[in-house]
């Protein structure tokens, strides 16, 4: 009855043998899994967790209870059954890769990596197929935890785009590999002192394939912040603080006359990141802050006139330039989901209108000086971090081709999210088909 689309028919009969006796777990497992399917979280977990009690060592009620429990927020209860799968199967493959995401959820980078690398001992190719199919992408990507790869899973429309990741580990493995059809080829690594080697296989690797590459990840290469913000610091108009890249030994006597903000190399989402004024905080950061080198990069104050700070994420998709959203705080350090864009009405108002014409929130000069440097860059992909400074110059923090999009707010508190953000998903497939057309 599933087979023939009929599942709340699949349910009812399962329930009906749910009532034999004595009772069969397999039979639990399966009404758990049709129950999710359905969308009936409550009975999936309850018809799972009845399974794993009648016979804990059923791999697939294990897996599936845990799904469950990932799903409803129970990350402690989700691992400890996909352990038990691993218990049942060391080698278990969904089992690996749910690890991987819930360790990294609870903080345990190097546990989610350990599992990862499990994961790809057993596979490096993993893919989605769309049941409506129109483009097909493989995507090369690096191993390592969620900011290592562009999240292309939020860019495309699952039922219409199929998704062919490829981990890239040797070079040995991956001429083994028979890959699946594709139609456009896409370097979904992002740049990190971690992956410099992986954009170099992938450069040879897209070389070897002879197809064109969506995000050269020799350009990839170029959006490091020391290099980056040579690059923007030419650009008329632009407001480009030089980062400096500095190891530990060299820090100890370093001398500190201007706000600076000190952050370790590869550190992501202003993680240990932090603004210090003088040598003696240099050395109190140090020793209270893991990490062998360090990027430095002075403060610029680019607080508006009302006294708040804003920072403008916009992202370039073929060269032409999109809003995604924009952040305003009180504090300089400015995240959008620690700022108080819930909070204000004013503000998420401010962001509607951003949204709706970048171009009117950007002096000209500034709006000039994006376009430039996204033309330098010469990505088909990359989104950008930056600010107005007090002269209406851009002020650039940072470029980042694996920069997060995605559409998951909340749609009655950002409603204009939802006809907007969706442009950027669209222009993404516009230029997977645009490479899909090109001759090979």
């Amino acid at each position: 009855m599933r087979a023939l689309g009929d599942l709340h028919g699949a349910l009812a009969l399962l329930d009906a043998a749910s009532e034999q006796t004595p009772p069969l777990a397999e039979i639990f497992s399966n009404r758990g899994f049709i129950a999710a399917e359905l969308g009936d979280r409550e009975r999936a977990r309850e018809s799972y967790a009845r399974a794993v009690y009648l016979n804990p060592q059923l791999l697939a009620a294990r897996l599936g209870y845990g799904a469950e429990l990932f799903a409803s927020g129970d990350l402690e209860g989700a691992r400890s059954q996909y352990r038990l799968a691993l218990g049942i199967d060391e080698e278990n493959l969904v089992a690996h890769l749910a690890m991987y995401e819930l360790e990294l959820q609870l903080g345990n980078r190097e546990k989610a990596l350990a599992h990862q690398k499990r994961a790809l001992a057993v596979s490096q190719l993993f893919s989605s197929i769309a049941p409506k199919e129109r483009r097909r992408i493989l995507a090369l990507c690096a191993p390592g935890d969620w900011f290592a790869n562009t999240p292309l899973e939020y860019l495309v429309d699952r039922e219409t785009t199929t998704l062919h990741k490829l981990f890239l580990t040797t070079p040995e493995r991956l001429a083994a590999l028979r890959l699946p059809e594709y139609d456009a080829l896409f370097n979904a690594i992002g740049e990190s002192s971690e992956n410099v080697e992986m954009l170099l296989l992938a450069e040879l690797v897209a070389k070897m394939l002879g197809r064109p590459i969506v995000n050269a990840p020799l350009r990839v290469l170029e959006t490091n912040r020391v290099r980056c913000a040579r690059l923007a610091a030419k650009i008329p108009g632009c407001n480009a603080p030089q980062t400096v890249e500095h190891s530990r030994t060299a820090l100890q006597n370093y001398e500190i006359d201007r706000p600076t903000i000190l952050r370790p190399v590869d550190s992501h989402a202003g993680k240990s990141a932090r603004r210090i004024t003088t040598s003696a905080e240099l050395k109190h950061y140090l020793g209270e802050t893991e990490g062998e080198r360090f990027f430095l990069t002075p403060w610029v104050d680019y607080s508006s006139p009302d006294g708040y700070f804003r920072k403008y994420r916009l992202v370039a998709v073929d060269g032409e330039i999109f809003p995604y959203h924009l952040a305003i705080s009180s504090n300089w350090m400015v995240h959008y989901y620690s700022s108080e864009m819930k909070a204000e009405q004013w503000m998420r108002d401010e962001e509607r209108r951003f949204l709706e014409d970048w171009r009117a929130a950007f002096p000209q000069t500034a709006a000039s000086a994006l376009e430039r440097l996204t033309e330098s860059l010469g990505l088909e992909y990359v989104g950008f971090d930056c600010s107005i400074d007090h002269d209406g110059n851009l002020l650039f923090f940072e470029a980042d081709p694996a920069i997060i999009v995605h559409l998951t707010d909340d749609r009655e508190l950002f409603p204009y999210k939802y006809e907007h953000v969706p442009k950027i998903f669209r222009a993404f497939e516009r230029l997977i088909d645009r490479q899909h057309a090109r001759p090979q």
